[in-house]
């Protein structure tokens, strides 16, 4: 049970938690930050804000609550907390008498170093004031340790839903307010108009409450440099439940600029992509489709703050296989030392080797790569979601910058604290400025992650990556999964493209929550070796711009994956003159795509060489288009862009803008360059695209593009695929 709550005066971090707030409203504005908004229009909440009766003065306050002094308190709450299933969970069971929405926040951490989720549903935060509470490791061991925290309860009133609604002062509005609720007196005043509030202290002992039973926790691992790494362990439920005595395991990492998940609920990772905390503990998930799977086992579940972000110390050098690389070998090693407490549940495959898995996405795919290629033999098989290879190519394709993906990255890393390598400063304020990156940039991402480490990987990895991807783009799975191929030809080695990744799917059917299933079942096979579930993932997956899906037993790299002869279509060009925005590709709307991601989507460009490409019907596309052409020009500009326009839906294919560098020195030259891959099938007379070269690209800006150009000669060959498989429909 929890201690009885007191009022409490507005902690130290207020300011700070206030400016956060803001920050994360800006880059997750549908974060699901708060409860759903009522059906009413803005001017009846406001309405209903200043004519709402005080009745919660009528209301018999019990130890747990915090009565106003003048107006009396409306919320009431009864919180608790118990273990179960192997997680610590509490409750405010919290009620308002006003019928006020209530929304929940932690206003002062666990005095121990443990951490607090507090439960949503469907983007909504949970009426009650459910939440899942990590204890220190340390509070485990030592049974007199008792843990503190505080979380406030408040009403979510007309007058807060009003000023969050008004644009810009709204992401502003619920910060304040929370700010309003911990000030003495004043709260009390303004509770007729911004609701009511309690905060709860609680007093635990999570050593009394786990009951020597497996438990969730947190902890400060030292790593092989003595940086300390905020790691967080989760039993399986059959380990939990003591129906086994141990499991193997999964490390799950993060995403760039994202925390080690704490959600023990969670379903799924980065929009469905990859699995969460809940389907990996019970190795079992349904998808929003009502396709179910259970592979009867379960999973210890390991997910940590990175190196440079968080609760985490060090330096943040973007997945370096000599830190963050190093980093997880240094979680493995810790997994089966005297020095994590759940030792003894950790299931191995021999000494000192746990039966172990890795899955994750972008930035956690990028550190399954890094680790697996250092490599570190501990693994026993990888699910790699939408990430790279190289990081030169995928931020500096062509010697030319991807500026609105690396201003997003940047805004990720700095609003959330994150201490980063000053070359990643320089290179973005290089490449945002002039439009390329110096050699000691290009030096310092191209030791980021594995390109030629993934040679090394011998064992069986799962490429997942996004066919709208505009940072990642195909291509980067499509290498990784070759270099495997080649270098280790035996290897299990599986690749899916779905409608999803770092972009926005407008296409009719995402296939993200798939993906959770396909994780699965490659950990049930390759890591806990209890079925030959993987087996029914065909070699290769992709869906095309309608949501139906193909299979091939051949990848996209094998010679016989395509027809012997391609379609090839040609274009004259002419003349253009060079400046930056006016006319090119970019941005979406903003009504289609939120600010700023749309600054990374392609569009239909209004100056433009154009190519009409007729495919015969029939046609079905998993592949790079060959582009060539005749330029000669004057000018500062070095790259011009070219995108496929499915003229069916006016949109550019996988919103995807390949840039061609040119050399604008008055003499003739020739490009002859790959686009980037495309999933894409023509199955009835409306299915064309047009080839289009246009001036500029919104997601490579480079403000000091400027010239004059005639372009000849257009050429454009396209493979096709000799024998795709089509899908079962669902």
């Amino acid at each position: 049970m929890s201690s009885a709550a007191t009022p409490a005066a507005a902690p130290a971090g207020a300011v700070v938690g206030f400016l956060s707030a803001v920050v994360d409203d800006l880059l997750n504005p549908a974060s699901g930050s708060g409860p759903s908004a009522p059906a009413d229009a803005p001017l009846s909440w406001l309405f209903t804000a200043f004519s709402r009766r005080e009745v919660g003065a009528d209301a018999s306050p019990t130890a747990s609550a915090t009565a106003s002094a003048i107006f009396g308190n409306s919320i009431i709450v009864n919180p608790e907390m118990e273990w179960i299933e192997g997680i610590l969970r509490g409750t405010l069971d919290a009620t308002s008498t006003t019928g006020d929405v209530l929304k929940y926040k932690v206003v002062s951490d666990p005095s121990l170093g443990g951490k607090i989720h507090i439960a949503t549903s469907d983007g909504a935060l949970l009426d009650t004031g459910d939440f899942s509470y990590l204890p220190d490791q340390s509070t485990l061991v030592n049974v007199g340790l008792n843990e503190q925290f505080s979380i406030m309860v408040s009403e979510w009133t007309g007058f807060d839903q009003f000023m969050k609604s008004i644009p810009i002062l709204g992401l502003f509005a619920e910060p304040i307010i929370n700010l309003l609720y911990q000030v003495p007196i004043l709260n009390q005043l303004l509770a007729p108009i911004i609701g009511d509030s309690q905060i709860v202290n609680f007093n635990e002992n999570p050593s009394t409450l786990a009951a020597d039973r497996p438990v969730a926790f947190t902890y400060m691992m030292p790593s092989f440099d003595g940086t300390l790494i905020s790691v967080n362990y989760f039993p399986a439920k059959n380990v939990a439940l003591g129906d086994v005595d141990e499991a193997p395991t999964v490390l799950n990492g993060p995403g760039l600029g994202s925390a080690g998940g704490t959600d023990p609920d969670g379903q799924w990772n980065l929009s469905g992509m990859v699995p969460g905390i809940e389907p990996l503990r019970a190795d079992a998930f349904t998808d929003p489709s009502g396709n179910d799977y259970e592979g009867g086992g379960g999973y210890n579940v390991v997910t940590w703050d990175p190196r440079g972000e968080f609760a985490s110390g060090g330096i943040l050098q973007l997945d370096s296989p000599f830190w963050e690389g190093r980093d997880t070998s240094a979680i493995i090693s810790w997994l089966t030392s005297d020095s994590n407490t759940a030792k003894s549940q950790i299931k191995m495959e021999s000494e000192d080797d746990p039966l172990i898995g890795m899955v994750g996405g972008s930035y956690g795919g990028g550190i399954q790569l890094a680790t697996a290629g250092t490599p570190d033999k501990r693994i026993d098989a990888i699910v790699p979601t939408i990430t790279w290879n190289s990081l030169n190519q995928s931020l500096y394709p062509s010697d030319t910058f991807k500026t609105a993906w690396g201003d997003l990255l940047l805004l990720a890393l700095v609003t959330t604290g994150a201490r980063i390598n000053n070359q990643i400063y320089k290179g973005i304020l290089t490449g945002n400025l002039l439009g390329w990156l110096s050699e000691t940039s290009q030096a310092m991402i191209a030791a980021s992650g594995s390109t030629m480490l993934v040679n090394n990987i011998d064992i069986p990895t799962l490429f997942v990556q996004g066919t709208v991807d505009g940072l990642f783009t195909l291509d980067q799975a499509v290498t990784n999964s070759q270099q495997i191929a080649t270098a280790n030809p035996l290897t299990p080695n599986k690749m899916v493209w779905f409608c999803g990744g770092h972009g926005f799917c407008r296409d009719p059917k995402p296939q993200e929550q798939d993906q959770v299933i396909n994780n699965l079942k490659w950990l049930d096979q390759y890591v806990a070796g209890t079925s030959t579930a993987a087996d029914d993932i065909p070699n290769f997956t992709w869906y095309d711009q309608k949501g139906v899906g193909y299979s091939s037993t051949l990848m996209p790299y094998d010679p016989n994956f395509n027809d012997a002869d391609q379609l090839s279509f040609e274009g004259e060009g002419g003349n253009m003159l060079i400046v930056p925005v006016l006319g090119g590709s970019g941005p979406a709307s903003a009504n289609e795509v939120q600010l700023p991601l749309n600054f990374t989507i392609p569009t239909e460009a209004r100056r433009a060489f154009d190519v009409d490409i007729d495919l015969p019907t029939g046609t079905v596309i998993a592949s790079a288009p060959q582009l060539s052409f005749t330029y000669q020009g004057i000018g500062t500009t070095r790259s011009l862009y070219a995108q496929l326009v499915d003229n069916a839906t006016g949109r550019v294919v996988g919103n995807l803008v390949t840039p061609v560098t040119v050399n604008l020195d008055g003499r003739q030259h020739t490009v002859d360059i790959p686009m980037e891959y495309i999933a894409y099938t023509s199955d009835d007379a409306g299915d064309t695209l047009t080839l289009q070269i246009t001036s500029s690209a919104t997601a490579y800006e480079n403000w000091t593009s400027f010239g004059v150009i005639n372009v000849s000669n257009i050429n454009l060959n396209i493979a096709t695929v000799a024998d795709p498989q089509p899908l079962p429909t669902p």
